[in-house]
Order: C-alpha cells, then structure tokens, then sequence
C-alpha cells in the first residue's frame, strides 16, 4: 500500500500554484489563461513554460499536480481527444485536487471526460474572455480560503480575523515610505540600462495605392501588426500619432499596398524619423485571390524582421547608430524571410566591422557560419567557417557573457557527436536571457530530436511556439515531433499554422504533404503534389518517389521492389531524407540503413531522421548499434542516463539492451 501524501502546512497551501492543464493544440490560449490569472496575483504552472531544461516532463507534471491548489483545465475539442489530458484529469482525483473546467469552445465532453467532470461546473470562456477569468480567480481564492481553515489548528472553522482597517491604514503607510527608500536607493545605485533608446515601434500609414482594394485594408494591416507585437517581450508598438518628445531615435513603420496586374504587392519600411533614414524594407507579393491573407503576411515578415533587429538593439550600450541597425536588420531579412545565407553573412560581417563591441552583431556571425556549415561539404571550406563561427561566438560571449542567443548558437559549430556539450549549452542559454523569438528553446528542441528524446522536443518546441507564434521553423519542429510520437492529429493544427504563415501557402502545403506522406499515410496527396507545376523537385526524382508512393499505398510486394531499385539509382545528391524514409516504408530498410550512412554530416538535425516510426525497422538492423556509436549517441545516453524515447515501447529495438 502507498503511504498517504503529507499534507502541506497552510502557508504552502498558500503558496502551492495552480496547475494548467491543456491540449499541445491550445497551448497559447493556457498560456494567455496562465497569464491572466498570474495578473490577479495567482501564480499558475504550465508545463510548457515551467518543465525546466533536462528535467523528466512525466515527474515533473506529477509532482506539481500532486502538491497544486487547484488544476485548470483548459477544454476544446483538442482537450476532448487527448489522452495527456485524461491522464492529468485522472491524477487530479488521485490526489484530491479540485478541477475547473475553462470552456474555450462549445464542447460537450466525450464519454471518456463525462464520468470525471459530472459533477464539476463549467466556466465558458467564449461566453466572455474577461468575466471567465474573474470568475475562475473567484473559486481559486475560495478554495485557498478553504484549503487554509482545513490546514490551521484543530478545530477551526473560520478564517482569521482581519485586520482592524485603521491598522492596516498604517502599516500599508510605513511599508509605502519603506519601498520609496529603497526604491531611491535603487536609483542612485542601480547599472547602467542596456539599451540607450527604447525599443518601440511607432505604426504609421500603410497606403492604399490602388483604388480597387479594400478601403478598410490599412487599418486591417495596423491591426494584425499590433497584434503581431502584441505579446511579452522587450519590443512593443506604438499608434501615437507623433514621434515622442526627445532626441532618442524615432523607429517608424509604415508601408504601401497596391495591385500589380494579377498580383497584389506590399512593401514594408522601417525608418528613424529622427534621421529620415530608411533602415529596412521587404517587399511581398501574392495572387490576387490571395488578398484576404495580404494583412497577416505584412505583419508576420516585418514583424518578425524588426522583432529580431530591435531586440538585439536593445542589447547595445549605446544608442546604435543608423548604419548599424540596418546592416543587422538585413543580417534579420535573411535569416526570417528571404533566407540567403551568403548574404546573411556578408550582413553580419559588416555589422562588426562597424560596431566591434556589440555581442549580438558577433552572434550573428556564428549564426550565420552556423548555417553556412552545411553548405558546404566536409573539408577546407567547411573548417574555415566552423573556425570563423567559433571565435565570433568568443568575442560575443566576451563582451555579454549573457548572449543567450550565441550560447544556442554555438552549438551547431561543435563536433556533431558531442551532445553532452551542446545540451550543456542550451541549457545556460535557457537560463541566461529569454529571446524573444524562443530560438533558444527551439534549438534545443532539435537537438533532443537527435538523440531520440521527442517527448522532451515536443516541450521546447511548444515554449518556442509560446514565444513567437509566427515562426515557422518552430511549427515545423513541433508538428514533425508530434508525428513521430504518432500524435498525427495534434501535429496536423501545427502543419496548418505552418501553412498559413508561409507567403505561398500552395507550396508549403504541397512540400509537407511530400516530405510527411510516410509518416501522415496519405499517398495520394504526395502523389498530386509532386505533379504540382510549383513542385520544384528534380523530375527524376519526383517520379520515383511518386512510383514509391504508389507501390506503397497498394501493398503489391514486387511494385515496392521496383520502386526501391528506382530510389537507388538516383544520383547521390537526390537520395535526401525523403528518399530515406521512403525506402524504410517500402521494406527496403538495409539499403535505408546505408542511405543514411551516406548522408552522415549533410544536415545538423540528420540524426532525428532515425527515430520516425517509418524508420523503425532501420533501429533492428544488426548494424544499427555501431552506428549509434559512431553518432555519439550511445555515448550521450550513457552519460546523461537518458535513453531514447523508442526504448520505453512495449518491444524495444535490440540497441537499447546495449545502453
């Protein structure tokens, strides 16, 4: 028999938080609930932001629910299917933790959730954001008054009496003068403020240059821009019609939208009004029956680019002058959008050979060697940019040891197989400054990919989601480790996010449903898109993935061995991670085994290719294990004692007896 669980004295009961539980698909809207409620003064724990780095998500999601006050249960159709959120439901009764259920859709419980919430009250966030909120924080404090009379002395029944208010009147008065004290004490001996300027950006006039759009189309385009900066972070918005008063530069945006024969154009530019210098502009264009997407695609590309320059702005002791920032918003341009890495880092090379003392320029030179490393094959080319990489990453760490952004990306520059290291890393630059853009926790993401920790991945991907829900990589990541956990319907809304937030979304969708047909099933679908005129797949090997396709989705065992011989004879260049993949689906997987082999130090994340379920069969090969080896994986899972998430299943390949 289990021991009972000690009860918590009054003051912990007090202190214990309130424990979201949520659906992956819902993770913004738990947060903005986590949020809104830390507002009122109710601290709440969320595993997407509170799991710390390394540390096991099960324990830990147990461990805070057995000792919360409260669990709040975040419910949609997401929530309704999701056995997470069952099992959380499940460990709340276990432990006598009251449940409220936050309606964010009209969803009447499935028969699995009726017997647990029969007798619980729903809240109806739908029904109005604001009163939901007010009434949940309601029931929390009543049931810590609750929890705090059942906790005091024996035989008491009702709460402690309040203070008489003349009393209270005093002390809030002496603890008032107590804090200006220390407040100007502060003053006088606080460090000097990192940036010199404030990061905000004035919204000004996106103009309609064309009489036949929409006439509510700019204030549509403000809209979605405000909305864009509309989260925690150390760059924000402003509508104020005037520059502020001051010298500090004045960072203006403004734009124009017009139609360009069968097209609709826009044009975003970042400019110092102060100066009247144009710091940025990018430029996007679309089908004209694309129209409705006009104003979130401006908000998502600038966004994102000046996001990325004002931040690392905001770093620099000194105001940056304008020369400065534009040549690092154009280091941001082509990481977030027009990805070029060539220009990305001539971009961040001009940045430090005019402001030598800024961190963050010198991280974007690692980053940008980073990226450049696997350009380039293995030798002299490779080596001159992984040096390059390196020592800007030291020059950064010299000048701000809390470069969160270098610490991450230095990790690319490493020896592939030392995980130990990178993961050492990551998790100094977890803790060292939070990123706007969540890349920190997105890095680390992939590298948990690699060495086969997807439950883990899935955590961080979702704190970067959190971060910066217009990223794409961060959707990528999350949906691609939320398929290899078979979790094919939570990782299909983050597919459709990654969409939508790409300009073409026809090519976006038509690449995923190619890449993903093994692991999604749908054939047919990869089969139609790689005879989409935009497919921009060599034709030979788009016919023989679209003949595998076919021999796969029929079952005919002598059509999938064609079509494996067919995969085999394209050209070294042509037999990438879809080939892989696709050679495993059809049984060929020794000749998958050798592809991959082949492929080793193509890619930094070609290590996680291994554990999605199409490859299974490559993880029973007899030569699997000095493979693992030869990765640095078996090493890593050795030393950190974490094994890969494919060894907790019911029939375990034979490697994980090895570890």
């Amino acid at each position: 028999m289990n021991a009972p669980d000690e009860l918590p004295s009054e003051n912990e009961a007090r202190a214990s938080p309130v424990f979201v539980s949520y659906a992956t698909a819902d993770r913004k809207q738990a947060l903005s609930v986590c949020k809104a409620l830390e507002r009122h003064g109710t601290e709440c724990w969320i595993s997407s932001r509170d799991v710390a780095p390394g540390e096991n998500y099960q324990e830990s999601i147990v461990r805070t629910l057995r000792g919360a006050c409260a669990m709040v249960l975040v419910f949609s159709d997401a929530a309704n299917k999701s056995d997470e959120v069952k099992k959380e439901l499940s460990l709340a009764s276990r432990y006598a933790v009251p449940v409220m259920a936050l309606r964010i859709a009209d969803v009447e419980p499935s028969d699995a959730f009726a017997y647990e919430l029969s007798t619980r009250q729903w809240i109806d966030a739908f029904a109005g954001w604001d009163r939901s909120i007010e009434l949940l924080e309601r029931r929390i404090a009543e049931l810590r008054d609750v929890k705090s009379i059942t906790l005091s002395s024996p035989g008491a029944t009702v709460p402690r009496r309040p203070l008489p208010v003349r009393r209270r009147g005093i002390i809030a008065v002496t603890a008032g003068m107590l804090l200006m004290v220390i407040a100007g004490a502060w003053l006088l001996l606080r460090p000097t403020a990192p940036a010199a300027h404030s990061m905000i950006v004035r919204v000004t006039t996106f103009q309609r240059l064309s009489e036949d759009l929409p006439a509510t189309m700019p204030d549509t385009v403000r809209n979605e821009i405000i909305a864009a900066f509309n989260e925690a972070g150390d760059v924000g918005v402003s509508t104020a019609p005037v520059p502020p008063p001051g010298g500090a530069p004045d960072y203006a945006l403004s734009g124009t939208i017009r139609r360009d024969g069968d097209e609709i154009r826009a044009i975003s530019r970042l400019s110092n009004e102060r100066s009247g210098v144009t710091l940025w502009s990018g430029s996007l264009a679309f089908d004209a029956d694309q129209l409705s997407r006009v104003p979130r695609q401006i908000a998502v590309h600038a966004g994102n680019v000046i996001r990325c320059g004002l931040f690392g702005a905001s770093t620099y002791a000194k105001s940056m002058p304008d020369p400065v920032l534009s040549n690092y918003l154009k280091f941001c341009h082509y990481y977030w959008f027009e990805t070029d890495i060539g220009k990305m880092l001539y971009s961040a090379r001009r940045v430090v050979a005019s402001a030598p003392d800024f961190s963050w320029g010198w991280s974007a030179v690692t980053i940008a060697a980073g990226n450049a490393l696997y350009e380039n094959g293995p030798g002299p080319s490779r080596e001159a940019l992984r040096r390059e990489g390196l020592e800007a990453a030291a020059k950064a760490l010299a000048l701000d040891p809390r470069n969160s952004e270098v610490l991450a990306a230095r990790t690319r520059l490493m020896s592939p197989a030392d995980f130990s290291g990178q993961e050492a890393l990551l998790k100094r630059a977890i803790v060292a400054r939070p990123l706007d853009c969540g890349c920190e926790h997105w890095q680390y993401a992939l590298m948990l990919q690699n060495v086969g920790r997807d439950v883990d991945a899935a955590a961080e991907a979702g704190k970067a989601v959190d971060m910066l829900a217009f990223d794409r990589d961060s959707h990528l990541t999350m949906a691609k480790t939320l398929n290899v956990l078979g979790k094919r319907e939570e990782a299909k809304q983050f597919f459709v996010s990654l969409i939508e937030l790409d300009p073409d979304r026809d090519s976006a969708k038509s690449f995923l449903a190619v890449t993903e047909a093994t692991e999604t099933g749908d054939y047919a679908a990869g089969i139609s898109a790689l005879a989409n005129p935009k497919n921009q797949a060599p034709a030979a090997q788009s016919a023989a993935l679209a003949g595998a396709f076919r021999a796969i989705a029929s079952g005919n065992a002598a059509a999938k061995s064609e079509a494996a011989k067919a995969l085999l004879k394209l050209p070294d260049d042509q037999q990438d991670y879809v080939v892989v993949r696709t050679l495993a689906a059809l049984g060929a997987s020794r000749e998958a085994l050798q592809l991959f082999i082949n492929g080793i130090d193509s890619r930094y994340d070609w290590p996680a290719l291994l554990w999605y379920p199409s490859l299974r069969s490559v993880l029973n090969e007899p030569a699997f294990p000095a493979l693992a080896e030869r990765l640095g994986l078996m090493n890593y899972w050795r030393t950190t004692r974490h094994k890969p998430d494919v060894c907790a299943i019911n029939d375990p390949p034979p490697f994980c007896r090895m570890i």
